[in-house]
């Protein structure tokens, strides 16, 4: 797919969809949907026009329950650190991480939600990647 084509969208504060321009700025997504339309229908008329979208199918029970919630412990948290043989502050700076942050998952305070998780687990695995990532978006 063509860099020009991909739509980055955000939600708003008031729960509308927004576009972001390469700029940062956010503007009202123009298109096909009529939000006035939507927001008078009723929730089971929302649902039922869902799962009348082929491209939309929910996944079927069956199919959630195979699903599995990846999830690191406090411990698996700072193993991952101390085996890059760095102290939070220096894990936390050599990897754009907020060291209060890390603190709160090291200490089981928060969890670190799924792109944190897969950066973390990345940094495990490939650390000298992510190293040479980072340098290269400088």
């Amino acid at each position: 797919m063509s860099a020009k084509r991909i739509l980055h969208v955000v939600v708003g504060r008031d729960g509308k969809p927004r576009r972001r321009l390469p700029s940062g700025r956010l503007v009202p997504l123009q298109g096909k949907t009529d939000w006035k339309r939507l927001d008078r229908m009723a929730e089971d008329e929302i649902v039922a026009g869902a799962r009348r979208d082929r491209d939309a199918q929910p996944a079927s029970r069956a199919r959630l329950a195979q699903f599995q919630r990846v999830t690191l412990t406090p411990n698996e948290v700072r193993a991952i650190r101390r085996r890059s043989g760095l102290s939070q502050a220096a894990f936390a700076a050599r990897y754009g991480l907020n060291l209060r942050t890390l603190q709160d998952w090291e200490q089981g305070r928060t969890q670190p939600d799924a792109p944190a998780r897969t950066f973390l687990l990345v940094i495990d695995r490939e650390p000298r990647a992510v190293e040479r990532a980072l340098a290269a978006g400088s």
